[in-house]
């Protein structure tokens, strides 16, 4: 029974993909040149994948790969190192219950945070029902809204704060297993880590936050204050 249930999951992700909004900037080379330390600390506070149960808030990250407090410090790790060229960097998430304030020993900081995407389906409109009723014969669409904040401190002072606001679209339907070219993107959304609209969305405005940080910074590093 239990593989039964789990070919019926695969197939329905075989049905699934994404488009996002609005691709991710190059990010020009001298914007990175002398303006922050090649060490940094990256804190976060990542609550994408929290939902509203009758016990409160719980977490429901991905069913298979690695877990998320694991892959996203990973990929950040990726972006820093390639896009930005911090060579030591430093990940830590507030809510963990072992994290203290004295484990940074950094002078740049980076305070990430982001809550579960909005999706247009927490409307409830009866077009969205209907489509469910069907197991998505009727093609469904879900619009997804992501915002994540970056705050830069220097030294324990706020430098910059920035918000992202990225979006995308989700499409389910068994009629689009046949034309996966007319989309961005497979979507795996809670099977696996990746593809899936909300990691891509969430790591897209990380990226998108510390660009429009980094050229607002001054030109000159701020290590020489």
């Amino acid at each position: 029974m239990k593989y039964i249930y789990l070919s019926l999951i695969i197939s329905i992700y075989q049905c699934s993909f994404a488009d996002v909004d609005r691709n991710l900037k190059p990010f020009p080379e001298e914007s990175v040149k002398t303006k922050i330390s090649e060490s940094v600390t990256i804190l976060n506070q990542n609550r994408i994948y929290f939902r509203k149960e009758h016990t409160g808030w719980v977490e429901r990250g991905p069913l298979f790969g690695e877990p998320i407090n694991q892959y996203f410090p990973k990929k950040q790790k990726e972006i820093g190192q390639s896009r930005y060229h911090w060579k030591d960097i430093y990940i830590y998430s507030i809510d963990d219950k072992s994290f203290q304030l004295t484990d940074v020993k950094t002078d740049f900081v980076f305070l990430v945070t982001a809550n579960r995407p909005r999706s247009d389906w927490e409307e409830g409109r009866f077009s969205q029902m209907l489509q469910l009723i069907t197991y998505c014969f009727i093609p469904c669409k879900q619009k997804f809204v992501q915002e994540v904040k970056v705050k830069l401190f220097y030294k324990n002072r706020l430098l910059s704060e920035k918000l992202s606001t990225v979006s995308g679209t989700g499409y389910l339907s068994p009629w689009y297993i046949p034309f996966p070219f007319l989309f961005q993107m497979r979507d795996n959304t809670n099977l696996t880590n990746e593809p899936s609209i909300v990691s891509t969305l969430y790591l897209q405005g990380f990226q998108e936050a510390i660009d429009e940080i980094y050229l607002e910074l001054p030109k000159q590093t701020l290590e020489s204050e």
